[in-house]
């Protein structure tokens, strides 16, 4: 009976100390970040901003690993493109690097991938370790507003199809003044929201029949100036200049071809 009762009492200390208590371990995360490894740091990067975490502390490290690899396999494709680089580091040495998608919370959905593209589905609480010091989100609160406002009066000047509805591409890939504090997340839901029963947002130009391009060149508290550009199936282009006057998330807009 003794014997039992030192067995049990073993394997009950065996738990507790495992990645977390009584939590499943994913053998593909713990084969590329040895949870038994005390890693020196872990540098987290944006992959659109010119900004990265690090993080040094010991008990930080050890809360992030854990769930790292609690994390799901997930079977379901992605088109997100990912937000942020997550590295490990051993001493000098970099051990394993994933891509992370920020704002998903479904748990069918990836959100982490490894460098062999194996996708899973993390707890989405590690954001709060460096989402916020990265992206400095609370700077630009009003950026969906900001281009819902604007794209939805682009695609009112798109004439309408008789039959149908318009295919129209929304370029924004080098408005960094202001994607740089969106996530891929972000994105899909500024586009979805601006959809109607006229336009259709697709993911590649080659399916357009409109291509839109934004280039911000102001955008702060109380002004935001654009340049926009609305090209046709025959390479007819309109160029439109967008200067708003903003109040809070309420932008009012002075519009002019140019």
């Amino acid at each position: 009976m003794k014997k039992f009762f030192i067995f049990i009492l073993a394997l009950f200390i065996g738990l507790t100390t495992s990645c977390s208590t009584f939590k499943h371990i994913n053998p593909k995360i713990e084969g590329k970040i040895n949870r038994e490894i005390k890693y020196e740091r872990i540098i987290i990067t944006s992959t659109r901003l010119a900004g990265r975490y690090t993080v040094f502390d010991a008990s930080s490290i050890k809360r992030f690993l854990n769930k790292m690899c609690e994390a799901k396999d997930i079977s379901a494709q992605t088109t997100f493109e990912p937000d942020f680089f997550i590295e490990f580091y051993d001493s000098n040495k970099k051990v394993a690097t994933f891509k992370y998608i920020a704002g998903i919370t479904d748990e069918t959905q990836p959100n982490l991938i490894d460098e062999d593209g194996n996708r899973y589905y993390v707890d989405n609480s590690i954001e709060d370790e460096f989402i916020k010091r990265i992206m400095k989100k609370e700077m630009f609160k009003g950026a969906k507003e900001y281009y819902v406002s604007l794209l939805e009066d682009v695609l009112d000047r798109i004439p309408k199809k008789d039959n149908g509805i318009n295919k129209v591409y929304i370029n924004i890939d080098k408005d960094y003044i202001v994607t740089k504090y969106l996530t891929s997340v972000d994105m899909f839901n500024i586009f979805d929201s601006i959809k109607n029963n006229s336009v259709e947002i697709v993911d590649s130009i080659n399916k357009a029949d409109y291509v839109v391009t934004v280039v911000t060149s102001t955008y702060n508290d109380t002004k935001v100036v654009a340049s926009v550009s609305i090209k046709d199936s025959n390479n007819v282009v309109q160029k439109l200049s967008y200067e708003g006057n903003r109040v809070g998330d309420k932008i009012t807009y002075f519009i002019k071809n140019k």
